[in-house]
């Protein structure tokens, strides 16, 4: 776990006054992959289950790829929360429920570290693509998306480590 050192205004505070920060200094390298089916297309996508690689998420990388996408695993369903902070380039994200529905598709925009919630309290697992990944791949609320082994729930949740 990593420990801010200051607070946003500067002054300087003990460690043990400090908020806990889980997210990694440096970009992640060698994550996981999964394949995924999103609707009738199939894909790769690197694969968030652990604290460290799900406060990391795409930090810290100069851009992502047009083709490119990292799924967000937790281990219910519950409103989900992401922001941009130290991600220097807009995603798209896909907020999907315990099923692997697609829910809805939001906007983040760089560097911008106020979370953007889910409209829904089912939020299990979360898919980051680059901007208009979605659009062009014909992918919108209602896709269904699952693993070669069957569904998101029966196959990834169960390794996850965040409720």
């Amino acid at each position: 776990m990593l420990f801010r050192s200051a607070p946003s205004n500067g002054a300087p505070v003990a460690a043990a006054d400090a908020e806990p920060v889980f997210h990694l200094p440096t970009a992640q390298v060698n994550l996981p992959r999964v394949k995924l089916w999103i609707g009738a297309r199939e894909i790769v996508s690197e694969v968030c289950i652990t604290v460290p690689q799900i406060a990391t998420g795409l930090m810290h990388r100069p851009s992502i790829g047009p083709e490119e996408t990292m799924l967000f695993v937790f281990g219910s369903p519950r409103e989900r929360s992401f922001y941009m902070k130290n991600v220097p380039f807009d995603i798209d994200v896909a907020y999907i429920d315990a099923e692997g529905v697609i829910q809805e598709i939001v906007r983040l925009k760089a560097q911008d570290a106020k979370g953007v919630p889910s409209k829904s309290s089912r939020i299990q697992f979360v898919l980051e693509a680059a901007p208009d990944y979605f659009t062009r791949n014909g992918f919108g609320p209602g896709t269904l998306i699952a693993t070669e082994r069957g569904s998101l729930a029966q196959v990834l949740a169960p390794m996850a480590q965040l409720h």
